[in-house]
Formats: C-alpha cells, structure tokens, sequence
C-alpha cells in the first residue's frame, strides 16, 4: 500500500539522517577533545621539560661553584702530593666541610661525591647512612668518562642509595669533571646524587582538575630507561617499551599501546639533558567522559526518530485518503460513469489534483462528443475528396486533348504550352511533401519557363549552373520554382529587355546551397529590413508578410524548410536598390537515392496522377 509504503520511506530516510548526524556530532567531539587534550598536554610537557632543564641547570651552576672552590682546588691538588695518612685525614676532613656546606644548602639534594684519579673518594650525604661507592673504577659511568669530557657532564638515570637503615632513597646522579684551574688538566670526578622526589616539587598542581590528574607524567631516556614516573610505579625501571622506536611514527604527539592500555602521547626532547618528557593520556578515559553526551545524543536521536516517523504516519494517512477516494472514483469512470466528480476544497496540491480531475472528466466529455461530431464530418469530407479528386484529373486530360488537337492542326505554340502546363500541373499534384531529386525540381522549373517564354518573349534568360553530381541531390518540391516566378514578376516586370535569372547550386561541406539571383529593380535598405523581419517572425506577422512586393511564398518556403530540415535550415536574402536581389536558401546536403533507401520512402515518389 502507498500509505505503508511512505511510511516506512519517510521513517528510513529520517532515521538514516538522524543516526548520521549523531555520528557524525560524536565524532567531532571525540576529535575535539583530542585535538584539546593533545594542545594540553604539550603545553604541559614542554613546560615541565623546561622546567627540569633549569633545575639541572642550577645543578650545573652549583657543580662549578665547587669546582672554583679554591679550598677545594687547593685540598685535592694536596692529595695527590702527600702520603700521610694524618695530612690525608685533614685533607679529607677540609674537602666534606665545602662539600657539605655545599649540600646543605639544598634540600633536594641526598649526596656529593668526588673520585679522585687514585682510587679514592670523598663523600659527604644528608642521610646517616655509609658511602656506598670507594674507587672510581666501579662507578657504572666511568666507561663514559671520554662523554663526560665532550659534553660538561652527564645524568645518569634513577638508582637507589642507601640512607641509613633500611632506607634507600632514588635518587637522580649528575656527574662531571674537575678541571684544575688554570691549567684545565683533570683533578677528580664528581657525582651529585639529587633526590628523585624533587621532581614531584615541579608537578604539584593543587587546581589540577580530574583530567589533568588522569595524565601520566614520564621522564625517559632514548633507550627506553624510566627516569621519572609520576605514579611513582615505574621510576627506574628500564627497557619500558617507550624508548625512540616508540616514537617514530609520530614524533611529537599521537596514539600508542603501552602495557596493554591505549594512551594519547606528547612527548618533548631536551637537547640540554638529553632525556624526553612524555605525558600519557589513558584512552578509556577520554572515552569515558564520552559515554554520558552519548547517551544523551542517543537519547535525542530516539525522541526526533520516533517524532518524525509519528508525522511521517499522520501525512501519508491525510496524503492517501483523498489518493483513495480518487481511485475509486477513477474505477467508476472506467466502467463508463462520468458523473464521479471529486470535491475540491482549499488550494493544496490534493484539491489541485482533485480540481485537474474534475476539469479531465469535462475534457473527456467533450472529446467524446466532438470525436463523435468528428466522424461524420470526416465521411462527408471523404464524399467530398472523392468529388474533388475528380476535377484535377478532368482538367489534366482536357490538357491533353488539347495538345493532341493542336499539334493535328499544326498549332504547335498551343500544343507546347499545353504539354508544359500539364505537366506542371501533373508535377503539382503529387506528394508535394516529399522531397525529390534536384533534376526533377528543374525539369519543372524548364516548363515553366517555357511557358513564361511564350508569354514574355525574349524579355530575359535563366541560366542554371549545377554542376552534375547534384543534379541527385533531395530538395523539396516546389522549393526553387517559386523562387523563379518571383524573380520574374517582382524583379524584371518592369524591365523590356535585357532581363537575366541565375540559378546556381553548389555543396558547401554537409550544406547544399540553392541561389536564385535577378538584375532587377532590387529593394532599398528598409523593404529588404521590413522582409527579413516578417520572415523571421513569420508566425506572429502574416499581415506583414503578404504586404510586402515578395508576397507569402517565401514565407511558405522558409517554414517548410525548416519544418522538414530543422532550425538551422533556412533562407537568407540579399538586395539593393537597382542592385537585383539575391535568394539563397540551405538545404542539408542529401544523395536522394540513397537517403530514399534509408528512409523507405520509393512510394512517396511514385505516387499520384
């Protein structure tokens, strides 16, 4: 049924608009908030990188107020030129006092050491608990003392030390050299131990709200080593998984897969440590924050599909009542009851449909009564054809009595003009709208003129030009003859002698051109205007037409060329005043056999007499 049949079309397409709004409105949201979650999180990562570059900094500005100590300088330089143990003892004594001055000073930091180059060492620590490191060759980094020299110092990631106890504290160690002043030769090593625990200083936000809480904020060097990890979980684990080959995809911030769990990553490289900075995003909980505008999207997108499918109900019920009831009116009027009119009220398309209706059935009630008034009228027309048909034929036969006679009585002007008349009036008679070839076309315009030759005398010549491979070519009847009479009644019948008609034909690639041109008394420029204009408008000006000196025949001419041929067919007109005139008309370029063949039109051509 219609009415189910709109329904459920209506109900479909507004479901599928509305589900494709939704999931289109949750997709720019979901891409929304990564787009922000993304800007956040390289905000932050690159202010806690910079952050953690001028900390290490200051480390760094402290390094070299040790390395200038003078007391220092002098202590360690001592060191080496000395053996006894009670002027080490001093010297050992002097080194801790600086360093601890040094130390103490900073809360963040757990302990300094110096190496010297003969397997010694000087400690000094915040936590009561013993040096746990004597000679410079057992330090990890000492392999990468060559390091050390090329780049000022180095950072070693997260170790732990003991604190005293059963404590042990990680803690982040700094190491470099000591050069002696001013010679720059190498005097010992130093390695600051800094308390992993300042960094957690760097990252307190008390506004931070629940999202910010949810990041994951990493410290990691390029081999994948944990430096720093916020949930204090995975602080000096190494080989984590998000070492450089983590990264390559998308350098700067994307998506990954960490220990199972989907993240949104930013990540900050320090050129000045040496590590990176990464934030971690869980996936599931920007997810999670999406569930709620879901439900609610979902929840709208019910209520509007439910809504439009209760309109969409209630229109295709008040569409196809009406539809309904026509129908049924429709039936009676097929079984022959034209009295099934439909009631028309307010101007909606159903009351217009119901209006064309009732207008359709008074139509067909007309037609009926007209087709019927018809058929009569077309017997007696067919009485009346068969009588007229009569007539032509008569006068063609009286034609030829009257040659016969003459040419027995040696009137041979009479007999001529009777032969030329009858076959003009044979060639008259039959299919004039059909086309055929150009040959017969000016066998009739022979006759004619043989007849206008006896009445005008030697008062002007026609010249035909045609060269012979168009004499097959397909024109209309009775399409160049006119075009002659014109030219000799309006164009040389004021002329006494000396009168000349050209007819030329010629093919101009798929165009076949016919001209007609006369020596005549021509047009002046506003009669050749005022005809080109009736012509071109010749529906709408017949009037115009027949009062001009050329009368309705290029007219009938024009139109049937372009009835038969197209628009783009047509005549075109040249004239002066004393000039003579010029009529071209053009005619697609047609073989008439061949196009007869393809057409099937031999009968039209044999038809008549």
């Amino acid at each position: 049924m219609l009415k189910t049949k709109m329904f459920i079309a209506f109900s479909a397409v507004s479901l599928f608009i509305v589900t494709l709004t939704c999931l289109m409105f949750d997709y720019k949201n979901v891409s929304d908030i990564k787009s922000q979650t993304f800007a956040l999180s390289d905000t932050i990562t690159r202010q806690f990188s910079r952050t953690f570059e001028l900390y290490v900094q200051d480390i760094e500005k402290l390094s070299v107020s040790i390395i200038g100590d003078s007391i220092i300088q002098n202590s360690l330089i001592d060191h080496y030129h000395t053996d006894d143990p009670v002027e080490q003892n001093e010297i050992e004594l002097t080194i801790n006092n600086r360093l601890f001055t040094h130390l103490q000073s900073r809360s963040q930091l757990q302990s300094i050491y110096l190496f010297t180059l003969d397997h010694n060492a000087y400690f000094v620590s915040k936590a009561s608990g013993p040096k746990v490191s004597f000679h410079l060759e057992d330090e990890i980094w000492y392999p990468r003392t060559a390091e050390i020299m090329t780049n000022k110092f180095i950072l070693l990631p997260v170790c732990e030390e003991n604190t005293g106890g059963d404590r042990r504290e990680k803690v982040i160690s700094f190491v470099r050299n000591i050069n002696r002043i001013p010679y720059r030769d190498t005097l010992a090593y130093m390695k600051i131990n800094i308390n992993v625990n300042v960094i957690n200083d760097m990252l307190v936000m008390s506004d931070a709200n629940e999202f910010e809480r949810s990041m994951r904020v990493l410290i990691v060097t390029d081999q994948g080593d944990i430096v720093y990890d916020d949930k204090d979980e995975l602080t000096g684990n190494t080989h984590s998984g998000l070492g450089k080959s983590a990264f390559q995809n998308s350098p700067h911030s994307g998506e990954l897969t960490w220990m199972g769990q989907r993240y949104l990553y930013t990540i900050e490289h320090s050129d000045y440590t040496k590590w990176n900075t990464v934030i971690l995003t869980p996936k599931d909980f920007l997810l999670s924050k999406q569930k709620k505008s879901q439900y609610i999207l979902a929840l709208a997108g019910l209520l509007a599909t439910v809504l439009i499918a209760l309109v969409s109900y209630v229109l295709s019920h008040q569409i196809t009542i009406p539809l309904r009831n026509l129908m049924k009116k429709m039936t009676r009027v097929e079984q022959g009851d034209f009295s099934q009119y439909m009631s028309v009220t307010g101007n909606h398309e159903i009351s217009r449909l119901s209006r064309i209706y009732n207008n359709m059935l008074d139509s067909i009630s007309r037609l009926i009564n007209e087709v019927y008034e018809s058929k009569l009228a077309e017997k007696n027309a067919q009485l009346s054809a068969l009588q007229a048909q009569i007539n032509p034929h008569f006068l063609y036969n009286t034609l030829n009595i009257m040659k016969s006679i003459s040419r027995v009585r040696g009137i041979e002007e009479v007999a001529e003009m009777s032969e030329s008349l009858a076959e003009l009036f044979q060639y008259s008679m039959k299919n004039l709208q059909h086309p055929v070839p150009l040959q017969e076309e000016l066998n009739h315009i022979e006759n004619y003129m043989n007849i206008q030759h006896h009445r005008f005398g030697s008062r002007f010549e026609l010249h035909v030009s045609v060269p012979e491979h168009l004499l097959h070519a397909s024109v209309l009847k009775l399409t160049i003859q006119p075009l002659i009479e014109n030219a000799i009644i309006h164009g040389l019948g004021n002329m006494k002698s000396g009168g000349r008609i050209d007819l030329r034909a010629m093919q101009n690639g798929s165009s076949f051109v016919i001209e007609v041109s006369d020596n005549g008394q021509g047009m002046d420029k506003e009669q050749l205007e005022g005809l080109r204009s009736a012509l071109q408008h010749a529906a709408q000006s017949s009037r115009r037409i027949q009062d001009q000196p050329y009368g309705i025949g290029l007219s009938n001419i024009r139109e049937r060329i372009r009835l038969f041929y197209g628009a783009e067919y047509g005549m075109e007109l040249e004239s002066s005043q004393g000039g003579g005139t010029i009529v071209r008309i053009t005619l697609p370029f047609r073989d008439h056999d061949s196009w007869n063949k393809e057409e099937g039109s031999d009968e039209y051509i044999s038809g008549g007499g």
